[in-house]
């Protein structure tokens, strides 16, 4: 069904198995929508719906037997500016709140849930993934879930090793969802799920921070008539940015080998960055669960420091009717009209769309490790 948002066109496809799209009837009764994209966080939603009575029967909502907002039902929500859809979330209901009316207004009904890695944080499992790398497990364990249309896109980290099975096997004991999350952040790489590109399919990434490719439309401040956010606020905590150093025991020499970080592996998008400020930028020992090779350790290290170094961050609305455009995390973005420090190009850690009819308000995460743009020009 289509509610007419600003030019815009919001589709919402609910239902236990296989979403339908939402009846006449439920979608009459819409309030707003909240999604929640987030690059490491798991991506949820909340739904707003009024809950009327039933003229024939007191006492009855019927919006709260719809099958499709009840948990477990699977919920799809697009948006259409002009003639191009985009998925916004694929997710499961975990939740529902009836709040009833206090004399102003209906009752209302809200459904909360999360993406679909929902199904892959419900059942804790022990296996063993002899003689494969941290990519090659994550692909293996994402091939489970082609029924819900995820789509895996593996990238495995360059420093990573595939053990000897006959002096290591990797061990999960947890959920998919937690062992993904814990194998990528020990690389520094993230895990996340993509909604789309077309509904009821997702690509669920696991791999570095895809801090490359073309920014998305710019989010300009303080240029008159071309001004698009607002609310914007700069942080920058640079006694963050982190070296990492130590030493460990090789597990397959025997022998004591020093462990030191290098410059950062992630694209640069700033020209000053913080770790190069010597009077702020930390030192931190190497810290290790396992005991792993001198190679396996040097990347270890390197992920560690390189975990420390965005220290700047950027909080701030967009007007989806002025931006003209849905920012999506995962991805790049310039920003203009803050100055030399803070103009340039960011990455997308996270965006909140508020949706209502007449309203869409996109609320952004932006960051990168320094201040000073890499870029000469930053396109609209």
């Amino acid at each position: 069904m289509l509610e007419q948002l600003l030019g815009a066109h919001l589709t919402l496809l609910i239902g236990q198995g296989v979403p339908r799209p939402a009846t006449l009837a439920v979608m009459e009764h819409f309030v707003s929508a909240e999604i929640a994209s987030s690059d490491r966080e798991r991506s949820g939603f909340e739904l707003v719906f009024e809950a009327v009575r039933a003229g024939a029967i007191a006492g009855l909502f019927p919006i709260m037997a719809e099958p499709g907002l009840k948990a477990g039902a699977r919920v799809v929500i697009t948006a259409t500016l002009g003639i191009r859809p985009h998925v916004l979330m694929d997710g499961i209901i975990e939740q529902a709140e009836f709040k009833p009316s206090e004399g102003e207004g209906p009752a209302k009904l809200h459904v909360r849930g999360k993406d679909l890695t929902f199904v892959m944080d419900r059942n804790e499992i022990e296996a063993q993934h002899p003689a494969q790398g941290p990519g090659e497990i994550a692909a293996l364990i994402l091939l489970k879930y082609a029924s819900y249309g995820v789509v895996p896109v593996v990238i495995p980290p360059i420093t990573a090793e595939r053990p000897n099975p006959i002096d290591r096997v990797p061990m999960q004991r947890a959920t998919d969802y937690a062992y993904l999350t814990e194998l990528a952040e020990a690389h520094d790489a993230i895990f996340t799920l993509i909604p789309g590109p077309v509904p009821l399919t997702s690509t669920a990434y696991w791999g570095p921070l895809p801090r490359i490719g073309i920014p998305q439309s710019a989010i300009t401040t303080d240029m008159g008539p071309e001004t698009n956010a607002t609310g914007l606020s700069f942080e920058n905590a640079e006694s963050e940015a982190a070296s990492v150093e130590g030493q460990v025991q090789d597990r397959q020499s025997g022998q004591t080998v020093p462990v030191q970080s290098t410059a950062p592996l992630r694209p640069p998008l700033a020209s000053q960055p913080a770790i190069a400020n010597q009077a702020t930028a930390r030192r931190n020992l190497f810290r290790t669960n396992g005991a792993p090779t001198a190679a396996q350790a040097l990347g270890e290290a390197q992920a560690q420091s390189d975990a420390t170094q965005d220290t700047v961050t950027v909080t701030g609305d967009l007007d989806t009717g002025v931006y003209g455009s849905i920012l999506t995390p995962r991805g790049l973005v310039g920003l203009r009209g803050a100055g030399l420090d803070h103009d340039g190009l960011y990455y997308v850690q996270s965006v909140i769309q508020k949706i209502s009819p007449g309203a869409w308000v996109q609320s952004f995460t932006l960051n990168r490790e320094g201040v000073g743009t890499t870029v000469p020009v930053v396109l609209p």
